[in-house]
């Protein structure tokens, strides 16, 4: 049987997957799921600044 991974590591990794999508959905969903985490806190940053910045 495995060890239980590392929950850090695992949060990393969805937030380098909320990087790849680069989408206010993708930010905010990470946020929603890691309520508290500094990287929650940046992924709202980064939401926003997609939102205020609209489509392209």
């Amino acid at each position: 049987m495995r060890p239980p991974g590392d929950p850090e590591v695992a949060v990393r990794e969805q937030f380098d997957d909320a990087q790849r999508r680069n989408s206010e959905a993708a930010y905010r969903l990470f946020a929603e799921r890691h309520p508290g985490h500094a990287l929650a806190r940046e992924a709202e940053r980064r939401a926003e600044r997609l939102r205020q910045d609209g489509p392209h």
